[in-house]
């Protein structure tokens, strides 16, 4: 017998049709998934509380056009943290400083010996990408290692959405890898 997880609040077929229809569109108006459900507004309403409530959904964040922005570079960079930061800060402190610098568009934290860090940036262009990496290599070098970097045009951005998966989550469904990006093989 398969135990659930106590961690995962346990969500109805409403919720996660309401859940989905959010993910789809965060804007979505109660009352327009209350009509692709037949269901009152009122009971959407509390649906969606209960969501928010349980911390399934934590917020609403707009999906940017960063390139109308004016941001045309992004960039991957591994980074390695050092001794000396480690001596004088924890997790949580290096984490709120991270959310602090404007470039670091997501910050991911490694469980590695040769790198400590995932970040993706934004930058207007080449030039001030480059002014930073430098700065960070000369002023900081004691501090942080870059490991590696991938610097990319924004056009070169194929996908930002996790809604492919989200659903795969609620539906409970393995992804399977026929519908890859590439066709498999037919043996012969």
């Amino acid at each position: 017998m398969k135990k659930s997880n106590l961690d995962l609040p346990k969500l109805t077929k409403n919720d996660q049709e309401v859940l989905k229809n959010i993910i789809q569109h965060a804007k979505i108006p109660d009352s327009e998934i209350a009509k692709k459900m037949k269901l009152s507004p009122q009971a959407v309403f509390k649906i969606r509380k209960k969501l928010e409530v349980s911390g399934i959904i934590k917020g609403y964040m707009p999906i940017i056009d960063f390139k109308k922005l004016g941001i045309n570079v992004m960039l991957i960079a591994v980074l390695k943290l050092t001794a000396d930061v480690w001596d004088k800060f924890d997790d949580e402190d290096i984490s709120n400083r991270m959310t602090k610098v404007p470039y670091i568009i997501e910050a991911y934290r490694l469980p590695e010996s040769d790198a400590t860090h995932i970040l993706l940036m934004g930058f207007r262009n080449i030039q001030q990408k480059d002014r930073y990496l430098i700065k960070l290599q000369t002023e900081f070098a004691r501090e942080v290692e870059i490991k590696h970097v991938y610097p990319f045009s924004i056009d070169r951005v194929i996908t930002r959405s996790p809604v492919g998966l989200l659903y795969e989550m609620l539906d409970k469904k393995e992804f399977p890898m026929d519908v890859f990006f590439l066709p498999r093989k037919k043996k012969k």
